[in-house]
């Protein structure tokens, strides 16, 4: 088990910078003066009977004891494992679609019949859903941003096919049409696929949760997290330091900007959540 001390108790606490984290897509910060570590969750969280389910259970680091908050499992978002899952099993749709689109095509070529699935890139089923995530994800996902050439060529075949057709010279036509067909089966095609393939791959990868050590000398307690974006200052927004009460939770103190990260961060009350992990998982003498 590999830990990295990043901040030292008996810092001033006015010139410590907030720790910047990630959750299904969100940002969050806590104040830095109670992080004692960043580590790699350990393998082994031993379970601690009838502790909310928030709770993964304790963890011992360095003869101290800590409970292990999951986040996500705090503010009721979807588990990893299974938002993992999900994008595979999105993606595994996806390739299906687009191998099922390559065959109509084929077939309607064949058959001398108009093709009348879309042959717009961002009007199909992924080309809707990344259009969506390209805009809202945090995930460093670079292996999908180099499908968009290869599925804009291959919806694009769809409407060169359709002026081939047309041609007067039927050697011409059709030679124009083979060469379109060779394409998409044997270049663009197996390109969206490999793609395809890498971003599931890279997706859980790439969330390799975190375990944030916190500690008041008194109390400890260890969050899990997707992410740590950053370890930097933070300026408040004035004007939305009620966001909690829309958001619905009292954890939130206020949101907050930073320069590394575009989106709205929300600043979380690192005390309270410490206090509740005391109230929820009483210590063991």
């Amino acid at each position: 088990m590999s830990t990295s001390s990043i901040f030292n108790l008996n810092t001033d606490v006015e010139n410590l910078p907030w720790l910047i984290f990630s959750l299904c897509n969100h940002v969050y910060a806590i104040h830095s003066k109670y992080v004692t570590s960043i580590m790699v969750p350990p393998d082994r969280i031993t379970p601690v009977p009838e502790a909310p389910d928030i709770y993964r259970g304790i963890v011992e680091i360095r003869g101290e004891v800590y409970p292990v908050l999951d986040m996500r499992r705090l503010f009721n978002y979807i588990p990893l494992e299974k938002e993992c899952a999900e994008f595979v099993e999105m993606m595994n749709e996806r390739e299906k679609d687009h191998i099922e689109w390559a065959e109509e095509l084929k077939r309607c070529v064949k058959e001398n019949r108009d093709f009348t699935l879309t042959t717009n890139p961002h009007a199909c089923k992924f080309g809707l859903w990344y259009d969506e995530y390209k805009k809202n994800a945090l995930n460093a996902n670079f292996s999908l941003h180099k499908i968009e050439k290869p599925h804009e060529d291959l919806h694009r075949t769809a409407d060169l096919i359709a002026e081939a057709r047309k041609l007067p010279d039927s050697v011409e036509k059709h030679r124009k049409i083979d060469e379109l067909l060779n394409l998409v089966t044997e270049e663009y095609v197996p390109e969206v696929m490999a793609i395809i393939d890498e971003s599931k791959r890279r997706y859980s990868s790439f969330y390799r949760e975190t375990m944030v050590l916190l500690s008041t000398g008194e109390s400890n307690l260890a969050i899990v997290v997707d992410k740590v974006l950053a370890v930097d200052e933070v300026q408040m927004i004035e004007g939305k330091a009620n966001m909690h009460r829309i958001l619905n939770s009292k954890f939130f103190m206020g949101v907050a900007h930073n320069r590394r990260v575009d989106d709205d961060i929300l600043i979380i009350d690192e005390e309270m959540i410490i206090d509740k992990a005391d109230k929820d998982i009483p210590k063991t003498e």
